[in-house]
């Protein structure tokens, strides 16, 4: 839900944080005190329109900000069957920032995001009804969706499978399009895809052959100095008339001779005559080393063509050869599917007739739920749109088949709506105002229900009053028992159903005028409902607004 909402420099407000409750929120005041500036700066977390004339004078730009507590089962769940599904975790504070000549900037937790992906969170958190009512109640998706809200089990299964079905059609329908395309570039695509494959398959190599073949290579370049050195060595520790081995022999004789008389000179004969073996060992290594090492005429040369194939490989098909062999398993898949591509055409073809057959059957099922939950539907909002001012109000709900199938079905579903006797019904964007589209929203809401957590509702009361008022209140204090409400109204028949009352005042303050908001006590709430009902603080209107404070708990019902 909607915890704060704080706006700084927004048409006449300087600075102001507005702190909601859940249940039932009533926003009053006097006309033009400011109270419609709170409704558009919600419109602005949803994406509405960034009107420069919203900043106030004098002030480089206005900001508004919202922290929402979101609901755990809120999160992960996709507004609509071909909308982007939003992560809502840890999305708690939605801000839009509106400077003149400059456009507006759109933030989600802090970081920049386009005013379209704001919108897309904002209208999962926030339904805004009444003069903004065109943002969900005008939208022919969004009106199949209510509708949608209303199928039994049967229905929603039919809806369910026709879904599962369809996807399926699309994969189909994409892979027997992609096979169908040009035949003269399909077989250019296979000539290519063959030499690929036979290029690679030419050069047998391994995933670890560059490794060993670089190493040899590298011997082979300095073979020739490789055996002058390990030569002389094997020279300068045997074979030279004086040599090392010679040497240090005769240093062991002599410490041999002696080492009986003393200690440390018995441990370093022993260290010496080690040495020694240490080294005829290594010359005899040397020598075999330098009489096994051999250079083969033309290997370098043939070792190194190789090392270039490779390299070539790796140039065209991948840095590495592991990549030269995945994408050698990919050019493959795609040559055998290509090749077989008739023999695919054939079937999946079958598949698609079958597919859209069975769609089609789906969607005739579909469209026999959606008219009969559209006569409920009409039957039941119409029902309650009558004691809401609107007496011979008339909401109709039209389901018409159309010959394309689409990923919710094949059906047009339209609204029509007439508010007076004799008139024609029309679409509700034709006729219906700002007030009594946001009581059609409000009987909508009530019949089917809302995803929506919180629900502000303006105009709500346009025309109305008396018992009508109470009507209303008493179904926006239903709505407000799942949802948070918050409500804009100037009758007190509706204010007095609220759970929290909040007054929208102006004031003067440094030769400026300002609005400022504040939750009222249960005795400023009695004085502000008399000011409502009489436009006076009489001592009549404040026992009369005690009255509705009183029939408040008797009109709700009870809690389900």
């Amino acid at each position: 839900m909607l915890q704060v909402l704080e706006l700084s420099d927004l048409a006449i407000v300087d600075s102001l944080r507005l702190e909601l409750g859940a249940g039932f929120n009533v926003l009053t005041g006097e006309t033009g005190a400011g109270k419609s500036i709170l409704v558009d700066a919600l419109a602005l977390l949803t994406g509405g329109r960034a009107d420069s004339s919203l900043v106030r004078q004098g002030a480089k730009w206005a900001l508004v900000q919202g922290y929402f507590a979101i609901d755990e089962g809120l999160r992960d769940t996709p507004k609509g069957e071909t909308e982007d599904t939003f992560d809502l975790h840890d999305i708690e504070v939605l801000a839009r920032r509106v400077q003149p000549g400059k456009g507006s900037t759109a933030r989600l937790n802090g970081e920049v995001v386009t005013v379209g992906e704001l919108s897309r969170v904002g209208t999962r958190l926030v339904a805004i009804f009444g003069q903004h009512a065109s943002q969900i109640l005008l939208d022919s998706r969004a009106q199949r969706q209510l509708l949608d809200r209303t199928l039994d089990a049967d229905g929603r299964e039919v809806l369910r499978r026709y879904q599962e079905t369809f996807a399926r059609y699309q994969q189909v329908d994409k892979t027997l399009t992609d096979l169908q395309g040009d035949v003269r570039e399909r077989a250019r695509r296979i000539d290519v895809l063959r030499y690929q494959v036979d290029e690679i398959d030419a050069a047998a190599f391994k995933g670890d052959e560059e490794d060993t073949l670089e190493a040899r290579v590298k011997q082979l370049r300095h073979g020739e100095r490789i055996l002058q050195q390990t030569a002389r060595a094997a020279a300068l520790l045997a074979e030279a008339d004086i040599n090392a081995n010679d040497l240090v022999a005769e240093a062991a004789d002599s410490l041999r001779s002696v080492a009986k008389y003393h200690p440390d000179v018995a441990t370093l004969s022993q260290e010496l005559a080690d040495t020694l073996a240490s080294l005829q060992a290594t010359a005899d290594t040397l020598s075999e080393f330098a009489a096994d090492f051999e250079l083969e005429p033309g290997e370098l040369e043939r070792l190194e063509a190789r090392l270039t194939l490779l390299e070539t490989l790796k140039s065209k098909y991948g840095d590495t050869l592991e990549a030269v062999l995945a994408y050698r398993q990919e050019a493959a898949e795609e040559l055998a599917r290509l090749e077989n591509a008739d023999a695919d055409l054939s079937s999946l073809q079958r598949e698609h007739d079958t597919l859209t057959k069975r769609l089609r059957e789906l969607a005739a099922h579909l469209t026999a739920a959606r008219q009969q939950r559209a006569r409920y539907l009409s039957e039941q909002v119409s029902g309650e749109l009558q004691p809401l001012g609107m007496p011979h109000a008339q909401f109709v709900v039209g389901v018409s088949p159309q010959e394309r199938l689409l990923s919710y079905g094949s059906d047009e579903v339209r609204f029509t709506f007439s508010a007076n006797l004799g008139e024609p019904l029309a679409s509700l964007a034709q006729v219906a105002s700002g007030g009594e589209l946001s009581r059609v929203m409000l009987a909508l809401n009530v019949v089917t229900g809302t995803d929506s957590p919180t629900l502000i509702f303006d105009e709500v009361d346009a025309g109305i009053g008396g018992q009508t008022a109470r009507v209303v209140g008493r179904l926006l204090a239903t709505l407000a028992r799942e949802h948070q409400v918050l409500v804009v109204t100037h009758l007190a028949q509706v204010a007095a159903f609220a759970d929290k009352h909040f007054v929208v005042e102006k004031q003067q303050q440094d030769g400026r005028t300002t609005t400022n908001v504040r939750q009222l006590d249960s005795r400023e709430r009695e004085r502000e409902l008399a000011r409502m009902l009489s436009g006076s603080v009489s001592d009549t209107a404040k026992a009369h607004a005690r009255e509705l404070l009183a029939e408040r708990d008797t009109l709700l019902p009870a809690p389900s």
